[in-house]
């Protein structure tokens, strides 16, 4: 083994200061996600998420005041992620309304990265949120959003506002009870998600 090599294969707390990659704000965000799964609000501690990442505190401290500071940038990246990532992607990708309603359901059913958590982040995040003031605010927030931006895709696809927001309720209550199923039962959500997207626009679910 060169001296390479032996680098790369070192695990990085091994690594001397000067080799060690930089971490971003991003790679702590992702451990504080993976450390609520693993273990409620309480895991999400900077020493636990230091020793995750093989680092110092004051690298966390490079990047955050303190804890709640991180809990807040934990939560802006959440509200960011579940809403204006998927819905600009989604946008981007053109297409007419009808298209951009089954291909929403396809991405809010993609099964979240291992590294953020996995399925169970979601989850996570709302039990956190029936304790936590900030964590329940930015829940109230992405779920506001979600159905406000729902009711945009079906009002473009052709229903009329009273049926778009009624849609955008049975679309939600269908992508959170799904999640659920997902964990408990591993029953995949694209498949379902669909034939309610077609239901509530009046379709007939087509064969792929």
């Amino acid at each position: 083994m060169n001296a390479i090599t032996a680098i790369s294969a070192a695990p990085v707390s091994a690594l001397p200061d000067r080799a060690r990659p930089r971490l971003t704000p991003s790679d702590w965000i992702m451990a504080g996600f993976r450390a609520l799964v693993a273990g409620g609000p309480e895991a999400v501690r900077i020493e636990a998420l230091a020793r995750d990442l093989g680092a110092t505190k004051g690298s966390f401290y490079w990047h955050f005041k303190d804890l709640r500071g991180f809990h807040a940038a934990m939560l802006e990246a959440f509200e960011r992620l579940a809403t204006t990532e998927i819905t600009t992607a989604v946008r981007r990708a053109g297409g007419d309304p009808l298209t951009q309603v089954l291909r929403l359901a396809a991405m809010v059913s993609a099964l979240p990265e291992a590294e953020s958590g996995g399925a169970a982040l979601e989850p996570a995040l709302r039990d956190w949120g029936r304790t936590d003031p900030l964590a329940r605010a930015t829940l109230e927030r992405v779920d506001a959003q979600r159905l406000a931006d729902l009711c945009a895709f079906l009002g473009e696809a052709g229903l009329d506002t009273s049926r778009a927001a009624e849609g955008a309720v049975r679309f939600y209550a269908a992508v959170l009870g799904l999640e659920a199923l997902r964990i408990t039962c591993g029953i995949g959500m694209r498949g379902p998600l669909v034939a309610v997207a077609r239901a509530i626009l009046g379709e007939e679910l087509a064969p792929e």
